[in-house]
């Protein structure tokens, strides 16, 4: 039983001098403004390379739907096509 505890202070103290102590973790909440900022930054230029398109007015989009309202195609149900056994 000594032993094993021997051989585990020395195995946590060799293993400690070689990766040269406590590894500097960046905090959370840092991290998260950081790639947040990074997020809009990436939004941002997306949207200034996509076109703006404007949409239409009430009146234009008045107009135009006039003409486009017409009873639907009579088909078949799509389960009268299959086959039955």
């Amino acid at each position: 039983m000594n032993l094993l505890l021997l051989l585990s202070a020395l195995l946590s103290a060799l293993t400690g001098v070689v990766t040269g102590g406590r590894v500097e973790r960046v905090p959370q909440a840092v991290s998260a403004q950081a790639i947040a900022a990074r997020v809009a930054d990436a939004a941002v230029r997306v949207a200034t390379r996509r076109p703006v398109s404007v949409p239409p007015s009430l009146k234009a989009s008045s107009i135009s739907g006039l003409g486009h309202w017409t009873s639907p195609a009579v088909t078949e149900p799509l389960y009268a096509a299959r086959r039955r056994e």
